[in-house]
């Protein structure tokens, strides 16, 4: 049976790779389509059996739990780690008060609902309108429900990407799937004291995820 940290250390690769989403849309106005893609799925995936399944597999949050390990090694971060660790660390706060909002958290369940009857079929193709449109869809729920739980997360990035609404729906989907990462965190036991005390069991269990 996993002990506690196989599932903490899934969750917050988790959240490390939709993170790592966020400059990069911000940035190029583009992204790893594959990781943004597992992002997506993961906002959908609510009734998951498993923390891996979550993410579809283990696979799917390689980068994750590189990034994973090179933020927790390091004491030296350059400026795109302290921007993803920022992102990071404000959707944690997000997850802290969402859990605690009940009627928030059934109407973002409703929402998804009808979403995934929508639109959950397309993200196994290559249909680019319908990504799109999902897109849109959750980043609405984002705006509506989640942004306004806390202070406005700053997202960092060249103007003419950051004044594009499909990019503005990109991003706050990405960090949406930060936020459903983060919930799963915190639902598995994580906290924020494992980031000060826990940084080598953490890492050494991305490592050992990775060879699996």
């Amino acid at each position: 049976m996993a002990d506690k940290y196989h599932h903490i250390t899934i969750a917050l690769a988790g959240i490390c790779q939709s993170a790592l989403l966020v400059p990069q849309l911000a940035n190029t106005g583009q992204c790893n389509a594959h990781l943004y893609n597992t992002s997506l799925k993961s906002i959908l995936n609510t009734s998951p059996t498993s923390t891996e399944e979550v993410f579809d597999g283990l696979a799917n949050i390689r980068d994750g739990l590189e990034f994973l390990i090179q933020l927790l090694s390091s004491n030296q971060q350059d400026k795109e780690k302290f921007e993803v660790m920022d992102y990071i660390f404000s959707t944690l706060r997000i997850a802290v008060k969402l859990l605690k909002k009940i009627n928030e958290l059934e109407q973002i369940s409703q929402r998804l609902q009808r979403i995934k009857s929508l639109y959950g079929h397309e993200l196994d193709n290559e249909h680019q309108a319908q990504h799109d449109q999902l897109s849109y869809s959750l980043a609405g729920i984002y705006t509506d429900i989640i942004s306004p739980l806390t202070t406005k997360i700053r997202v960092k990035g060249k103007i003419e990407y950051l004044q594009n609404s499909l990019i503005q729906a990109k991003v706050r989907s990405a960090l949406f799937g930060c936020v459903r990462a983060a919930v799963l965190w915190y639902q598995v036991g994580g906290n924020r004291w494992h980031f000060l005390f826990a940084r080598k069991k953490i890492i050494n269990t991305a490592k050992v995820l990775l060879q699996q």
